[in-house]
């Protein structure tokens, strides 16, 4: 039985990798709905007003989740769950495309 809300998760060395800190890169540079995500995290109490206004305050997507990221990091397991529910949610080609790795063409 498997939850498919929940990320898989990578092994390395021993230690369990989240989705978020694997793909932190590819995330900065491909997500779009940025202040959508910031809105459900904020509104499930999971980033402070302080973050969100941070966010809301950059001018490009990728700065806005260099922010995200980093309030992702410092929140623990549970607050990078539920950024990845989230995306699943909003932009589920992107964690499909990023799960299954670059297409063989």
């Amino acid at each position: 039985f498997s939850d498919a809300s929940q990320p898989k998760a990578l092994v390395k060395d021993g230690k369990i990798i989240h989705f978020v800190d694997k793909h932190m890169d590819k995330l900065i540079g491909r997500v779009t709905s940025v202040m959508e995500i910031a809105d459900c995290l904020l509104s499930k109490k999971m980033i402070t007003d302080e973050t969100y206004d941070k966010i809301h305050t950059e001018k490009t997507p990728q700065e806005q989740m260099r922010i995200l990221i980093q309030a992702l990091r410092s929140g623990g397991q549970n607050m990078k769950d539920e950024f990845y529910r989230i995306l699943k949610e909003k932009q589920p080609f992107l964690i499909k495309d990023l799960e299954t790795g670059p297409s063989k063409v």
